[in-house]
């Protein structure tokens, strides 16, 4: 036995030798703060190497590692980390190299001078000739689930699989396309069901996103919280803004996530859902988070938007709220689908991947910051953000309602020293006039509550919810049960 604990120490003090030493990791998240939150709004108090793990190595073969830290960090200032304007709590996950459970402390409505964070982080370093050098903070990658497989999860997959078994067993068969068909019917027809049965119960079906994306991960951190309270609400996987808003209007789901710009053609009957007529009955819940548009290159590729022209480009899955915009916002800038050489249907990570290997010039993402994806991307390639035109942003306030216009702070992603001048939009908890006051008043004083640990349900987004931008709707009609709910505050 002391010979395996003695094994056991040398293992650890051989990681811990790896990579640069303590007082340079502290000095390098120092000069880090600084240069993100401004000189003298933190103090790192305790600080702590935890020892280091290999990276990928560089494409020119050089060694690079993870090291991981914790430390204590004091405010010197008063600070809202859920201020949209400021370098806030998007901005100090990304440059801790933390998840959403990796830092505590941020408190909801603000923190105070005096305050201390609590922070389990990390940095990557690269091996050159000069010794260690800050490569990047490391990118948080959402688990694929949040634990074991569920039996709810497990029936939802022998579903799935038997339906598609059955389809095959047909005289004709089944390729690749109708493989898909029955994929995408099956899911719609599981988040019907699904929805069904929350109402059933006396809960809310949430129509929330793609599985791993922020939305879904905002609906799941708020289940939790709501379950805390003895509140139902089930998160049903959707392909996006636009998918929920008709889910919403069908009945199939009670609540819904979705963009402000979509949500006010969805009310209006234009753009996509010109052919249903207007949802007059759509209403706001609440304000949640702002969702900036990204558009994406390569550091050597792109210097603006109009040098696009003729490239390949992804806009993200069909049915999202997030390509619509994108079209807006290519069509501001005086560019139709057609004077691109080739327009990809993929997801984030898909795309970012085909961004690193060359088969895309660029991408546009409407999504919070940060990304993780995005921040993980960013370890394997140099990447620039694309700041928009003032004249195109000015065309697309005035012609887009539920637009805002938006500075991506300096240090939201790894190496984005300046700020980048774009659109946003704001991710909306939307539901229908027919939803009880009472649920809604509910609901909103759930959302609003002070001192929630959005980080801690694991939702980087949720952290950004701030009363001061809660009930800012864009024209749309708040529910009544909004105003129950501030009233009774």
């Amino acid at each position: 036995m002391p010979r395996i604990i003695l094994l056991g120490l040398f293992l650890l003090l051989a990681a811990c030798s790896q990579g640069p030493d303590a007082e340079a990791l502290r000095n390098d998240l120092n000069q880090r703060l600084e240069q993100t939150l401004g000189p003298d709004s933190v103090s790192i108090t305790e600080f702590r190497r935890q020892g280091s793990a290999p990276a990928a190595p560089a494409k020119d073969g050089a060694e690079r590692r993870v090291l991981y830290f914790d430390a204590t960090l004091k405010l010197n200032k008063d600070r809202d980390f859920s201020s949209w304007d400021v370098p806030g709590v998007a901005s100090l996950v990304s440059l801790l190299g933390a998840g959403p459970r990796g830092l505590s402390g941020i408190e909801s409505g603000g923190n105070h001078a005096g305050d201390q964070l609590q922070v389990h982080g990390s940095m990557i370093y690269q091996d050159s000739p000069q010794g260690w050098q800050l490569h990047a903070p490391h990118g948080f990658s959402q688990p694929p689930t949040d634990g074991p497989v569920s039996e709810e999860d497990s029936s939802r997959e022998q579903l799935i699989s038997a339906i598609s078994t059955a389809l095959n067993l047909s005289p004709e068969g089944s390729g690749p396309e109708d493989r898909k068909i029955i994929a995408e019917e099956m899911t719609r027809s599981l988040s019907s069901i699904e929805g069904r049965i929350a109402r059933s119960h006396n809960g809310f079906a949430l129509a929330g996103g793609p599985e791993s994306g922020q939305y879904s991960r905002f609906a799941k951190a708020l289940a939790k919280l709501a379950k805390q309270r003895k509140i139902i609400i089930r998160p049903l996987l959707t392909d996006g803004g636009t998918v929920n808003l008709q889910m919403l209007r069908e009945g199939t789901a009670t609540l819904a996530l979705s963009q402000s710009d979509v949500a006010w053609q969805a009310f209006n009957g234009i753009g996509p859902f010109a052919g249903k007529g207007a949802y007059g009955s759509l209403r706001v819940l609440a304000n949640l988070y702002p969702e900036p548009v990204q558009v994406l290159v390569k550091a050597e590729g792109a210097q603006r938007i109009s040098d696009l022209r003729g490239k390949r480009i992804n806009l993200g899955l069909p049915g999202s709220a997030s390509r619509d915009t994108a079209l807006a916002v290519l069509a501001a800038h005086g560019l139709q689908p057609e004077d691109f050489s080739e327009i990809t249907s993929l997801n984030l990570q898909a795309a970012l991947t085909a961004l690193r290997d060359d088969r895309l010039d660029g991408l546009i993402q409407v999504i919070g910051l940060p990304a993780d994806a995005i921040r993980a991307a960013a370890q394997d390639m140099h990447l620039r953000l694309l700041p928009l035109e003032a004249k195109a942003v000015e065309q697309l306030l005035q012609s887009r309602p539920g637009t805002l216009a938006f500075n991506i702070a300096s240090g939201s992603y790894p190496e984005q020293k300046q700020a980048v001048s774009t659109l946003a939009v704001s991710s909306l908890l939307l539901c229908d006039a027919s939803l009880a006051s009472k649920e809604a008043e509910s609901l909103v004083k759930l959302i609003l509550e002070p001192k929630l640990s959005w980080l801690q349900l694991g939702s980087i987004q949720g952290a950004q919810i701030s009363p001061a931008h809660a009930l800012q709707s864009y024209g749309l009609p708040l529910h009544d049960g909004v105003a129950q709910a501030v009233e009774s505050e």
